[in-house]
Parts: C-alpha cells; sequence; structure tokens
C-alpha cells in the first residue's frame, strides 16, 4: 500500500465533498457531490478528493468510484477544479494530481524540438483531448529531479501566484514525479499535493 499524507479529515471517498447543484440528487447525469462539466458533445463529471498520493493509488482511488484521474479539457476547467479544492485542502494553496503522463518518447527528455510543451505528454483518462488544457506553468515541463517528472499536478491556489524558491502562477500545471511526494517538505509546502481529481462521463 502506498504511504500517504491524508488531509481529508472532514470528508470522506463516499460523502461530504464538493457540493454544485442538486444537494445530493443527480446533477444532470452526475453523481451527489460531483460537478457537471459540459464538453460539447458530452457531460464530464469531476470530484477533488484530499489525500497526498502517489498517482498509482490516487488513479485507483478513483476506480473505487467508478472514475479515472482527470484531465483538463480548458482553462475553464482548471477554475472549476481549483475552486472546489481549496475548500477542502484548507490551505492557502496546494497541488492537486491529475490524469497527464509523460510519453514513452519522452520519458528521459527535458523539453526539445522533439520532446515540447505540447507533445512530451498525454491525457490518461480516456476523454480530454487536445492541448487546450496543457496549461504549464513557467518553464515546464522541465523533467528536473534526474529526469523523473512523469505525472502532473494542477496549482490549485486563493492567489494568483505563489511563490517558494521560484514563482507559479495558480490554475496551471507542473510536471512531478509519480511517486508519493511529502506535502510538508519544506522547500515545496506551498506546492504540496494536497489532492487529487476524478473525472467520469455523465450518464446523459
Amino acid at each position: 500500500m502506498a504511504y500517504a499524507y491524508d488531509t481529508s479529515s472532514c470528508e470522506s471517498e463516499e460523502d461530504g465533498a464538493h457540493h454544485h447543484g442538486g444537494g445530493r440528487g443527480e446533477n444532470r447525469g452526475c453523481p451527489a457531490n460531483w460537478i457537471r462539466l459540459d464538453r460539447g458533445t458530452y457531460g464530464w463529471c469531476v470530484r477533488v478528493f484530499t489525500g497526498s498520493y502517489s498517482q498509482a493509488e490516487s488513479e485507483n482511488r478513483c476506480r473505487t468510484q467508478g472514475a479515472t484521474l482527470s484531465g483538463l479539457q480548458n482553462q475553464q476547467e482548471a477554475f472549476t477544479i481549483t475552486k472546489a479544492a481549496l475548500p477542502l485542502i484548507s490551505r492557502p494553496s496546494g497541488s492537486i494530481r491529475i490524469g497527464l503522463t509523460r510519453t514513452p518518447t519522452c520519458l528521459k527528455s527535458r523539453l526539445s524540438h522533439v520532446c515540447t510543451t505540447m507533445n512530451s505528454f498525454y491525457w490518461t483518462d480516456g476523454a480530454t483531448t487536445g492541448t487546450n488544457g496543457l496549461l504549464w506553468n513557467n518553464n515546464q515541463p522541465d523533467n528536473s529531479l534526474g529526469v523523473t517528472q512523469n505525472c502532473a499536478v494542477l496549482l490549485a491556489a486563493h492567489t494568483p501566484t505563489v511563490v517558494d524558491a521560484y514563482r507559479w502562477e495558480a490554475d496551471r500545471i507542473d510536471d512531478v514525479t509519480c511517486n508519493y511526494e511529502n506535502p510538508e517538505r519544506p522547500d515545496h509546502v506551498m506546492r504540496g499535493i494536497r489532492g487529487f481529481v476524478c473525472g467520469k462521463r455523465a450518464t446523459f
């Protein structure tokens, strides 16, 4: 079992997370406590859960909900997920795991003419398409830490920017390792992984 720093004392994966329309009833084809995102030809249901898990463990937890780690179709979806995440993580800022993984071709590569911001990663949820949701933060994805950053997170924050050793923009994504990362690491606490977002198709 993957070790995790779990902050979800007030909610579980069964109840008590973000509410969006319809109370505990169906929300236009989405379960209670899930948010419906309209993607033109279909509806996409998302829900943020708290906990500092690895990518694999986050995916497993989404699967218990009949879902998968969600991608971002566009900037508005990033805004919506941030808005849902902030009350749950109870922090000024924090990172949320999403369904985005580095391509096999670019596993050991930094940005180059071959591995660019637009083709180094792919959406894993089987629904998200295109590159409008590839909202990379400044100079990302840089594949640092010994070219081991093969997963990605969305930075949720109450402020437009977050500053640690560098300046980071809210509602943007960054590449990270797929393993568990201690969110309380002193040089990383403002961007520590605090949750993950699951997604699944609406029933209508």
